[in-house]
């Protein structure tokens, strides 16, 4: 068993022996596309990460524009009645000498 396994290595250490250069610069290269903390594999996942982040920052820049108008809309009407039905219908707010049942489906 041992002399089947030598029969299959000592080839390939002699082609490293051989070719000596290309083989530190094969592994020079997998460590540094495969195995180091800068590795192209981590690039790739770092950029697919910062798609994700720039998409939700659109998002969210989106979203708050929309509650600007809202808040605009609110400070420019300033009615106490749509305040109120906002803080009802959105917060869940009452006032304190009210009693809310809340119905579940």
């Amino acid at each position: 068993m041992f002399s089947r396994i030598s029969s299959r290595i000592i080839p390939v250490l002699n082609w490293i022996r051989r070719h000596k250069y290309i083989s530190v610069t094969a592994v020079f290269l997998v460590i540094i596309f495969v195995v180091d903390d800068n590795s192209v594999l981590k690039h790739f996942d770092n950029r697919r990460t910062i798609s994700m982040l720039e998409d939700e920052i659109e998002q969210m820049k989106r979203d708050s524009a929309i509650l600007m108008q809202k808040q605009e809309q609110l400070e420019r009407n300033c009615d106490v009645v749509v305040v109120e039905k906002l803080a009802r219908d959105k917060y869940g707010m009452h006032k304190d000498n009210e009693e809310v049942f809340i119905v579940e489906e």
